[in-house]
């Protein structure tokens, strides 16, 4: 019986230690200011690729 104790204590404590890795990357990952900056950059694609597609018909008409 003490055997299958320490086996569920050792699986207890390997899922504890793979949450806290992943909290302290994810921690790490939302401070960085590379993620801002790829926010920011993200962002100004969408507004660039919407006011594309909004001038898109007026320059095909003006080739015709």
């Amino acid at each position: 019986m003490d055997v299958e104790v320490m086996i569920v204590w050792g699986l207890m404590a390997f899922g504890l230690y793979f949450l806290l890795l992943a909290f302290v990357i994810r921690a790490a990952l939302d401070r960085s200011k590379l993620t801002e900056q790829l926010a920011a950059l993200t962002d100004e694609v969408r507004m660039l690729r919407r006011e594309l597609a909004k001038e898109q018909p007026n320059v095909i008409d003006k080739r015709v």
